[in-house]
């Protein structure tokens, strides 16, 4: 029997941990995540870098937003929930004035999950961004 190890992702250069995303536009199949203050640098002196991101080759059929809310408890807390999942693209069109605080990010093969909290006026909620893409994720830096 062969085995094969599966290699770890190497660690990205930055990281979106704790970011604030002020807007994500989607032209054609490349979508940018317009942040505030940019990311946090994964190497010593893991310094803040203003920027913003852009993923290309984005498969919109195939990302989606999931968004719960928590009835009884704080959101993101453990407890009872109701949500919605929908494409990126209903995401987008249905929900026009909104933020994301990045809690948590994974990579995978052609896939980048977000997940933290999503603001819209007078309410937060919690949400989860799923990305498949075949393009570049390039972080765009701002001198």
């Amino acid at each position: 029997m062969g085995i094969v190890v599966k290699q770890p992702v190497p660690d990205p250069p930055y990281s979106l941990h704790d970011a604030h995303i002020l807007a994500l536009e989607l032209k054609g199949d490349t979508l940018r995540l317009v942040t505030q203050y940019g990311y946090v640098c994964t190497a010593q002196p893991w310094e803040q870098v203003d920027g913003d991101v852009e993923i290309t080759g984005v498969d919109a059929d195939s990302s989606y937003v999931y968004v719960m809310e928590y009835p009884d408890v704080l959101c993101g807390n453990c407890g009872r929930f109701t949500g919605r999942k929908m494409t990126l693209e209903v995401f987008l069109r249905e929900t026009p004035q909104f933020s994301l605080d990045v809690m948590d990010e994974t990579c995978g093969f052609r896939q980048m999950n977000l997940a933290g909290f999503l603001n819209l006026p007078g309410r937060c909620l919690e949400f989860r961004l799923e990305l498949c893409y075949d393009g570049e994720f390039r972080y765009l830096l701002r001198e």
